[in-house]
């Protein structure tokens, strides 16, 4: 590393001294003796120690070492410990940020030497502790700069903003804030993107014009840099005095208003991991007076945490909280930002891809606000024309860079694209069979909320599917997130059945273990805010969930551990339940009973779930028993997606009707509905047909014929 000015001074008068006395080698003493050199050096072990004292001690020392005669001709090497004490000293400078090595590190070095003269004659003299004096040292000016004029170093203009849309409300907020005589401390607070950084750049505009009121006129907004004047405090009371500094050359220069671009960087919790005082707690006597004026940002989290270590701190300020723009705003400033991007980039936007990509940010994107989500979007979109060799951003181009973002297919779910949804209910039943009622339920509710009938302040819906085993209740929602091109995300509730499952799902409290990893639920739905949401066996949950999904089918909210608000209003929530399954069989006594074991057990969902509960559904989906027709069809459908698969291997299946007879007969069964279907085939027919492919003896592809026999099946090939 490179030495500031002093030390290299300091070095000459050294080799000065070992000149003069024909020493050896040069060794720590030499370049502490020759520091005394340094005025500003001498100014600052007065203060710690008789400095006269000290040089004389030194002296000394120097004095009674062995001196190598005139007649031999040589040069002087480093010793050991001169070598020790200069590693020592550049690790200090590396790991407190220096630039350059100064005088308290090569202290620091000296310091760390065990068999040293020099620490010895250091430690001897000091009338104070070594961190005092090393901090002392510290504070000395080494390079040459004007010492009353070092502080703003830890200070950067804020660059006013050229073009800003909207924000007129909160901006006469602000300027009434900083006219005040008390309190006239600024907190801006808003969500991760709404532009907090861009509002005081704003502000810092605004105090150079005209309309301006006049007690702020020309007032300057500087940005305290928070990781500079950290940088280097590795002694206690290296920040005291650094924090020190700054304000007082700020209050010398009242023109000036300070800005901290994060709440979180200045602390808030008091004291640091290492009992040490953070920034925050350092600024309260400045914030207090009314000399300096402060506008810091911040997020509802990191207010939140100073509310609950230091919440005095927050009476300081004047809250202003930035709203997520509208539409048309966000609009405007994506369009504004869009000339960087494009000359950046190199490529055209096109003009509709503005208000498409504030549109499409704002529905997929949770995590951040407009505008920054949509401007990162459209940068997004830029890098991979870039990448593809594309001259223009369309929509086509968005959509893309948003389905790899959201991990889903965005343009098939997009507004422009409904002949998905027209065909969505014709398509369900080619999938599912047997249970066309509960496919028109459940679609005729998705399409009213497509189609903004319904609440925009809740889920797309809430189903509750009730049924027998094995009918499809499942398969409909896998079939259904296919078609609406969502992910499915499946949750066991019988996993829940415990009071504290509640923590699995939102997260632990404070304090416990496993705050830090969030909720499984929440984190899932903030991961991915479009989806399908599957809560199978619903009655199983403990009741707490159940108060917990009172507030998602409500409000299509929910607040996680950490108080982060969770958005479930673009959710699909299926529910199943088998309550009730052991009253099924009761629905066919008596004579020619109608009543299905769906509907028997439809009557004893309402004994099971309160009436709150049951009435925030969309609707309860009743599905039908298992009958042969549906059997037969959902035969047909595990027989195609086999002959697919032998299809890989060149095999051709034919069945004849009397084997096709008997696995109908042996898979059809009311009370295990279609599981049983897939059970016959896999233990009766497909090991037959894994024989004779491994084992049969055939070179390339054949006809395989299932025959029924007496005892099973049959195979010729």
């Amino acid at each position: 590393m490179k030495q500031t000015e002093a030390i290299n001074e300091a070095l000459v008068v050294a080799q000065q001294i070992i000149q003069m006395h024909r020493h050896e080698f040069i060794m720590p003493e030499h370049i502490l003796l020759a520091f005394f050199s340094n005025g500003n050096f001498r100014d600052a072990v007065d203060k710690c120690a008789n400095a006269d004292a000290l040089e004389e001690a030194l002296s000394e020392v120097l004095m009674n070492l062995e001196q190598v005669p005139e007649e031999i001709d040589y040069k002087p090497d480093y010793s050991e410990q001169f070598k020790e004490m200069c590693n020592h000293a550049g690790q200090a400078a590396i790991g407190s940020g220096a630039e350059a090595i100064g005088m308290h590190h090569i202290l620091y070095g000296i310091f760390q030497l065990e068999d040293s003269q020099a620490r010895h004659i250091l430690e001897s003299h000091l009338e104070v502790s070594i961190p005092d004096f090393l901090n002392g040292v510290a504070a000395i000016n080494e390079d040459g700069s004007d010492p009353e004029e070092r502080w703003q170093r830890y200070l950067t203009p804020l660059e006013p903003a050229e073009v800003f849309v909207g924000r007129k409300a909160e901006t006469e907020q602000a300027l009434r804030v900083l006219c005040r005589k008390n309190k006239n401390n600024i907190l801006i607070v808003g969500g991760n993107g709404v532009g907090k950084t861009a509002f005081a750049r704003h502000l810092s505009e605004t105090l150079c014009l005209d309309k301006c009121p006049e007690s702020l006129r020309g007032l300057s907004i500087m940005e305290l840099d928070t990781n500079r004047i950290l940088s280097g405090t590795q002694y206690r009371g290296d920040l005291e005095a650094r924090i020190d500094d700054v304000m007082s050359g700020i209050r010398d220069n009242a023109g000036i208003i300070v800005y901290v671009d994060s709440l979180r960087a200045l602390g808030g919790s008091g004291k640091g991991d290492d009992g040490m005082k953070d920034i925050m707690s350092l600024l309260i006597p400045y914030l207090k007076s009314e000399e300096i004026r402060f506008i810091i940002s911040a997020t509802p989290e990191d207010v939140k945490r100073v509310q609950t270590n230091d919440a005095p701190a927050l009476t300081l300020f004047r809250t202003i909280e930035l709203e997520e723009p509208s539409d048309d705003d966000a609009a405007a400033i994506v369009n504004l930002s869009s000339e960087y991007l494009a000359q950046h980039h190199n490529v055209d936007y096109s003009f509709d891809v503005y208000a498409y990509s504030v549109h499409m940010s704002r529905r997929y994107i949770q995590d951040r606000c407009l505008p920054d989500k949509a401007i990162d979007l459209l940068d997004e979109a830029g890098a991979y024309c870039q990448t593809q060799n594309i001259r223009k951003v369309t929509k086509q181009i968005v959509d893309k860079v948003l389905s790899d973002i959201c991990k889903s297919d965005v343009q098939a779910s997009s507004d422009d694209v409904k002949d998905d949804l027209y065909n969505m209910e014709d398509r369900l039943k080619q999938k599912i069979y047997g249970q066309d009622n509960a496919i028109k339920t459940l679609t005729e509710a998705i399409l009213m909320s497509k189609a903004g009938l319904l609440d925009s302040g809740k889920t797309i819906g809430n189903f509750l599917f009730v049924g027998p085993t094995g009918v499809g209740k499942t398969e409909l929602s896998k079939v259904l997130a296919q078609q609406l091109h969502l992910p499915l995300h499946r949750f066991d509730m019988s996993e829940y059945s415990e009071k504290h499952s509640v923590a699995k799902l939102i997260g632990s409290p404070a304090g416990y273990v496993g705050y830090d990893d969030g909720g499984i639920l929440t984190d899932t739905v903030r991961k991915n805010p479009h989806c399908v949401l599957l809560l199978d066996e619903i009655e199983k949950a403990h009741e707490d969930i159940y108060n917990l999904l009172l507030q998602v089918m409500d409000y299509a909210v929910i607040s996680d551990n950490k108080g982060r608000k969770v958005d479930f209003r673009n959710v699909v929530l299926i529910m199943t339940s088998n309550a009730g399954a052991r009253y099924a069989n009761k629905a066919s006594i008596g004579y020619e009973s109608k009543v299905n074991a769906g509907a028997a057990m439809a009557k004893e969902v309402k004994k099971v779930f309160t009436p709150e509960f049951l009435n925030r559904l969309s609707s309860v989906v009743v599905f039908n028993d298992m009958d042969r027709n549906m059997a037969g069809l959902i035969l047909d459908d595990k027989i195609k997606r086999l002959r697919e698969r032998l299809k890989a291997r060149k095999v051709k299946l034919v069945i004849e009707p009397d084997a096709y007879e008997k696995l109908l007969n042996e898979g059809f069964s009311v009370e295990y509905g279609a599981r049983e279907i897939e059970r016959t085939l896999n233990s009766r027919l497909t090991p037959l047909l894994m024989r004779e492919i491994l084992f049969g003896g055939h070179k390339a592809g054949f006809t395989v014929t299932v025959k029924a026999t007496k005892d099973g099946y049959t195979l010729e090939a």
